[in-house]
């Protein structure tokens, strides 16, 4: 595929938004539950009143998934190296931005840190207990300044790192963002084998859980490859659909999402309209779900890929153009220093 690097930049971040957005009403919803309530879900839908998360937002409106993304991108942008305590203010600005917008804007483990770091927790021990999807589902800058860089795994793990530790310094939380990261990465490099993709976010999930605080959690490199596994055995995508879901129901919990997410960028064979729209009808955290694999099928695809009146909606709901970030990101990656530089934390 002769697709730009602007137009995989800009792919990835109409992925994440798209997907986060289509993924309101339906997250934390049963797989069958979905299906009952809207049948299909392929356009932008308000969530219902009372809505666990979501109560309060707007048909094609995107979450803390892809605000928290932006925080990164509006960090890195200063520093040009990922600086965790910048990165953390970002995220609280955001948090205090939007409080009262909507029922829920944090996540459990990115809640429970953002308490701790505001009464003085030092940033290596706040993310300690942190073992759910928070970590990956902001990584996309990351994983698109890397792909820019054509940097090795072992560099970018080192800034994946950095960036999970305020919140999420467990090796499960690294080891999911990694794979979420390098996955994107090397879709951004023009990666076409989607065997060799799923490869790719095993490594860096393994190289990932290196990092961070020891906790009881499963391999999610073995996961991904099982949940893969289970989607090429498949007869069809809503045997495939149901199989993973029986298996892993993509909830919150890292080592349950980002596996899902991974296996659903292969059924829908890393078109945004085809993975957004299982990540969004598959149940479970849908929303992040679609976010972390809509940037990884964007940084394949292209922004070609997106629907035209998709971005349309995410432009004028939520007042943004994010392919103004596209020439920032592409000169950023030129400037920027792996691993923080000195006195990173």
């Amino acid at each position: 595929m002769n697709i730009t690097i602007e137009k995989r930049v800009s792919g990835s971040l109409y992925g994440m938004a798209t997907g986060d957005a289509l993924g309101v009403p339906s997250s934390t919803y049963a797989q069958q539950a979905v299906k009952e309530r809207w049948g299909w879900i392929d356009t932008f839908l308000p969530p219902d009143p009372g809505h666990i998360f979501h109560d309060g937002l707007k048909a094609g409106e995107y979450t803390d998934d892809t605000e928290q993304a932006l925080a990164l991108i509006h960090s890195f942008l200063r520093h040009k190296r990922v600086v965790p305590r910048d990165v953390v203010e970002e995220i609280i600005k955001w948090a205090d931005r939007v409080k009262g917008k909507y029922a829920s804007p944090l996540g459990p483990s990115t809640e429970r840190a953002l308490k701790a770091i505001r009464a003085g927790a030092d940033l290596t021990q706040s993310g300690r207990q942190g073992n759910t999807n928070g970590s990956a589902m902001r990584i996309s800058p990351v994983g698109i300044l890397h792909g820019i860089r054509r940097s090795s795994c072992e560099e970018l793990v080192k800034d994946v790192y950095l960036t999970c530790l305020p919140t999420h310094n467990t090796d499960v939380c690294v080891s999911s963002a990694a794979a979420i990261a390098w996955g994107i990465a090397v879709c951004l490099g023009g990666e076409t084998d989607l065997e060799r993709i799923v490869e790719e976010t095993v490594r860096a999930a393994e190289l990932g859980r290196q990092y961070g605080c020891k906790i009881c959690a499963p391999s999610v490199a073995k996961r991904i490859r099982h949940a893969c596994g289970l989607v090429k055995e498949a007869g069809s995508p809503q045997e495939a659909m149901e199989n993973l879901y029986d298996i892993y129901a993509g909830m919150d919990l890292a080592a349950d999402s980002i596996p899902v997410a991974i296996a659903l960028f292969v059924l829908g064979k890393g078109d945004v309209k085809k993975v957004n729209e299982y990540c969004v009808n598959f149940g479970g955290d849908c929303d992040t779900n679609a976010a972390m694999a809509g940037a990884m099928a964007g940084a394949y695809s292209g922004i070609d890929s997106v629907p035209a009146e998709w971005v349309r909606t995410i432009n004028e709901v939520n007042h943004i153009d994010l392919m103004e970030y596209v020439p920032q990101l592409i000169g950023l990656a030129g400037e920027w220093t792996v691993g923080g530089g000195d006195e990173a934390v």
